[in-house]
């Protein structure tokens, strides 16, 4: 994502007033903001006990003011709740918006683009011809009928689907198939940015439980038939396609119908390394995800701090490859930590979202 930006050229202000693209702009011009961190070198770490203490030199603290500006100029809601914003609402804010713009230049560059191929869709199978003048304009669904196992037929939906550079980074998809009594099996392929995970069961007390929950099948209530007649349908969502940098949402701030918006502060238990079980992937894909390609290694934790789902305050860990190490950042506080601390967790600071990367794109 860093090099992404910084690869974008830097526009001023006064260079350029009217711009289509004020997110990329600002977010290019927060990126330069920032200035590399010299890493010590090992003569100059100090060594306490057991514990190595590196001499690490921040740079000067900012304010993006621009950004807030950002909000209030592209009329987003959240501008109408001011700055203290769920960090999860803002991350999707940020990527939308961002991939929203690229979609915007890429028409502007190739207004016949043609929409990616979807993953187990009728562009990937062997041998087909893409023809850009066959593609539907962007906003429409393809459909088409699939076997799955045991010769099961299957009818898939997915609208249209450009990729971007930050797709590329943090896209994936999900497949939400409803089962219905003597019907086909009817699938829809979903895009997402971040994984959502209900954490509110009782059960549930680590990633790797609320992953399995996600794909559990359940039941919808509420469909009846022409003829009056209540149908049993059931739905279940499977990952088709998994991202290079997997952001694991815990959904900590649910509604209740007596006290409004609470926050879950129970402890999830989360790895440094996460194993995509193949059972959590849909069974067209199962077979063709090598290991490497479902294995990920933590590299970033946001908490919120605070019992009020109201209020707060938010932090982040980050592992900094050139210290080999972890590091807190509190504002414009920065400081090492080891790797115990950021498993770590207490009823005052819960773990928000968790970023991963794929251990074969480190």
């Amino acid at each position: 994502m860093y090099h992404l930006m910084k690869s974008i050229p830097l526009h001023n202000e006064t260079k350029r007033t009217c711009t289509s693209t004020p997110m990329i702009d600002n977010f290019v011009r927060l990126v330069n903001e920032f200035t590399n961190m010299p890493v010590p070198s090992k003569t100059k770490q100090q060594t306490v006990g057991e514990k190595i203490i590196k001499d690490i030199r921040t740079g000067v603290p900012f304010e993006p003011t621009y950004i807030y500006r950002l909000l209030t100029l592209i009329k987003s809601s959240l501008s109408e709740k001011g700055r203290q914003e769920d960090a999860e609402e803002y991350l999707g804010f940020t990527l939308n918006g961002l991939h929203e713009e690229m979609l915007a230049l890429k028409k502007l560059i190739s207004p016949q683009e043609e929409k990616a191929p979807t993953p187990n869709g009728p562009e990937s199978q062997p041998g087909g011809e893409e023809d850009g003048a066959d593609k539907e304009e962007e906003g429409s669904e393809d459909e088409w009928e699939q076997v799955g196992p045991r010769n099961k037929i299957s009818v898939t939906r997915q609208a249209d689907f450009v990729r971007t550079p930050i797709t590329d980074i943090f896209g994936g998809h999900i497949r939400s198939v409803v089962y219905q009594q003597n019907s086909k099996e009817s699938a829809t392929l979903q895009p997402f940015f971040t994984l959502q995970l209900d954490i509110q069961s009782e059960k549930i007390r680590t990633v790797q439980e609320a992953l399995e929950m996600l794909v559990a099948r359940e039941s919808v209530q509420g469909y009846t038939s022409k003829t009056k007649q209540e149908i049993e349908i059931s739905r279940r969502v499977t990952l088709e396609e998994l991202p290079p940098v997997l952001v694991l949402h815990l959904k900590r701030f649910v509604f209740e119908k007596t006290g409004g918006c609470q926050k879950l502060t129970k402890n999830i238990d989360y790895p440094v390394d996460l194993e995509i079980s193949k059972d959590l992937l849909s069974s067209g894909v199962r077979s063709k995800v090598l290991k490497g390609q479902r294995t990920y290694r933590l590299f970033a934790v946001v908490y919120h701090h605070g019992n009020s789902a109201t209020g707060g305050h938010y932090t982040t860990d980050v592992f900094h490859i050139g210290l080999n190490g972890w590091l807190r950042i509190d504002d414009q506080a920065v400081k090492v930590i080891n790797q115990y601390q950021v498993l770590k967790q207490t009823a005052e600071r819960t773990a928000y979202l968790l970023y991963y990367r794929r251990v074969d794109l480190l």
